[in-house]
């Protein structure tokens, strides 16, 4: 009897952990991230999910399964560390006036500048020179074809309210979701910028 009576009491703590991960994300505004050509993704509270993704964020770290690959991160004020695809993650962060991303990540090479306007850089062998707008970035892109124009990508602007390290693990997974070639690393002289900028070992001329 005693042993029913245990079994009982561990399955209704079982399905009340269930109901209170559930519910915690009734009523939470749920966003689109990336591009449709990659994975759709959807953000809602501390929740990243699409069709073969499940992805959960603490405080100081995001932990689950991108594109059926595992995902454990950890963050701090100055940099991303752990594994994606069991491969190294390591982004190293700077914010000022604006904010800089660079590094590894599940072994792509990523370098990324936003500011108040843009966001641009590489990912992999993919470079980005996107404006932001209320629904995310749009903008040019190349990965060592033609400059393309017009690519936009949603990361709505309350995800820019985010941490400094989710905000850099969401944008870049944003752009690894959608890179689908690793060419050699992309010129960005092609790209029209708001300024002057030097991305890496790049000097970009940027024209109005």
């Amino acid at each position: 009897m005693s042993r029913l009576l245990l079994l009982s009491g561990l399955i209704l703590l079982g399905v009340g952990c269930a109901g209170s991960h559930a519910n915690s994300r009734v009523g939470e505004p749920a966003y689109s991230l990336g591009h449709p050509d990659g994975e759709p993704l959807l953000v809602q509270g501390q929740y990243i999910t699409g069709p073969a993704s499940s992805l959960v964020i603490a405080e100081d770290s995001m932990r689950g399964r991108f594109r059926d690959q595992p995902v454990s991160l950890t963050w701090t004020w100055q940099e991303v560390t752990g594994a994606v695809a069991e491969h190294e993650t390591r982004l190293e962060l700077a914010e000022g006036d604006d904010t800089r991303i660079w590094g590894s990540f599940g072994g792509i090479p990523v370098d990324l500048t936003l500011d108040k306007e843009w966001l641009y850089g590489n990912v992999g062998g993919c470079g980005y020179a996107l404006q932001r707008n209320e629904d995310g970035f749009v903008g040019q892109w190349s990965c060592g074809g033609p400059l393309e124009e017009d690519l936009r990508v949603a990361f709505p602007s309350p995800l820019l309210e985010r941490s400094l390290g989710e905000r850099a693990s969401m944008m870049t997974l944003m752009l690894v979701n959608f890179t689908k070639t690793y060419s050699p690393s992309v010129s960005l002289a092609r790209f029209i910028r708001p300024r002057n900028a030097t991305v890496g070992d790049k000097t970009v001329n940027v024209q109005p």
